[in-house]
């Protein structure tokens, strides 16, 4: 990000970070029953699968790397609907994990991010400590960690819509790295030096694409998206555009995904494909009609949720970067809430 250098264990330097600082103050407002992940642990994801109702608000939850000991990290649902957890990022110390919430910020009784916003949530899984990082109003809509101990993420900024930003974990220090009124810069992902970024640009009226940001001058486009006019209601996405970017485990390469269609009960069909970082070689690697999730890519494969509506699944899948070795983890009804799925470091 921003021409920043990593130093391994200390701080992320240059215009990027002014300042750093990690004896942190203590944030933490409050408590909510967590557990550490386990040690063959090799996923995140969001599920509701602790609760047999379908509507049910998601937790944080982990697996193992073949889908085995699914496991519940998270419990802001104890006693009644809290909280409903969309994504859990995972740091390169396990048990710190930065989470998408939306909470019932109006107490209304509804989960409702329209009405109730994104917040961005420090958890502290070993110890059950939390703290609200960038508050719901700001509708965080992605989030990453950069080297060692800072936070990239989108959330509304000017003109109304997303731009992106940089926060320590305890919340301070907020600075914008982009301020377009017009231009959505969403879902960032942090490529493996720590350094740049990847991330799904709309311009107004227009279709996603995918963008590398390296500093306020040098932000160079990827893809140009595929065919298609026809908008995808409730969300900001057109068919043919691209979105939910991230960097092969060498920096090398990119897997997106693509909307195709607005089918599949309002979740829309989306292919998922890899392209290189100067946009060449650009390859499909799962298609077909139903949701497909965000991808990650770690060195173990390219994790996402795959949901047919119609068949009344939701799928946990792993492939190979050429989009071979299809491979089910976790499988559950379509409503389950399954979704986000993270390697773990």
């Amino acid at each position: 990000m921003r021409s920043s250098v990593a130093l391994p264990g200390g701080c992320v330097v240059a215009v990027l970070l002014i300042g750093c600082n990690n004896d942190y103050p203590n944030p933490f407002a409050s408590r909510n029953q967590t557990v550490p992940v386990g040690s063959q642990a090799a996923l995140l994801m969001a599920n509701g699968a602790y609760s047999t109702n379908p509507a049910a608000p998601r937790e944080v939850y982990a697996s193992n790397a073949d889908g085995s000991g699914l496991s519940r990290l998270t419990f802001c649902n104890a006693e009644a609907a809290a909280c409903d957890s969309l994504e859990a990022i995972p740091s390169v110390e396990r048990n710190r994990v930065i989470v998408r919430r939306v909470t019932d910020s109006n107490h209304d009784g509804r989960l409702d991010a329209a009405a109730d916003g994104e917040a961005l949530v420090f958890i502290d899984l070993a110890r059950s400590v939390e703290s609200v990082v960038v508050p719901a109003e700001q509708k965080v809509s992605g989030a990453d960690w950069t080297i060692p101990d800072l936070v990239v993420y989108s959330g509304v900024g000017q003109g109304g819509v997303e731009d992106l930003f940089t926060v320590m974990p305890n919340g301070s220090e907020t600075r914008a790295l982009t301020s377009t009124a017009d231009v959505r810069e969403r879902r960032p992902r942090v490529d493996p030096t720590g350094q740049v970024a990847v991330y799904e640009r709309i311009e107004s009226g227009g279709k996603g694409q995918i963008f590398i940001f390296a500093n306020e001058i040098s932000q160079a486009r990827v893809t140009s998206g595929g065919p298609g006019t026809e908008p995808l209601p409730g969300t900001p996405y057109v068919v043919g555009g691209d979105a939910d970017p991230d960097f092969s485990p060498d920096g090398a390469a990119i897997v997106f995904r693509r909307l195709t269609g607005i089918g599949n009960s309002g979740l829309g069909t989306w292919d998922i494909l890899r392209v290189a970082r100067d946009g060449a070689g650009l390859t499909t690697l799962a298609t077909g009609p139903a949701f497909r999730s965000a991808p990650d890519w770690s060195r173990q494969g390219i994790a996402f949720v795959e949901i047919d509506v119609a068949a009344g699944r939701a799928q946990l899948l792993a492939i190979q970067p050429d989009g071979t070795g299809r491979t089910a983890l976790v499988s559950q009804g379509a409503s389950s809430g399954l979704a986000a799925p993270r390697w773990l470091p």
